[in-house]
């Protein structure tokens, strides 16, 4: 089944639409059930995110953290250029 959304009383869809669909044929639309809105949900997300993370490599952790520090000191520094201010 498609998945659309509502922006400003109008549905967009979000999947393409089954080929077999033409132009005027009746849909019946409803809210979705979104179970990811759950605290169960979420709980069960994080379990599983943390069982993932649970063997991961600490150096591989620290090389990641590395590039996304020097990517923030490099974003500033880009942004500090553009607006003519020192770095």
């Amino acid at each position: 089944m498609p998945r659309a959304v509502l922006k400003n009383g109008v549905i967009y869809p979000v999947d393409p639409l089954p080929p077999e669909w033409a132009d005027g044929k009746e849909l019946v639309v409803q809210p979705a059930e979104r179970e990811e809105d759950t605290g169960e949900a979420l709980d069960c997300w994080l379990e599983e995110l943390n069982a993932m993370c649970a063997d991961s490599d600490p150096a591989d952790e620290a090389l990641i953290q590395a590039a996304i520090e020097e990517q923030k000191r490099e974003s500033k520094a880009y942004i500090r250029r553009e607006m003519g201010l020192p770095e």
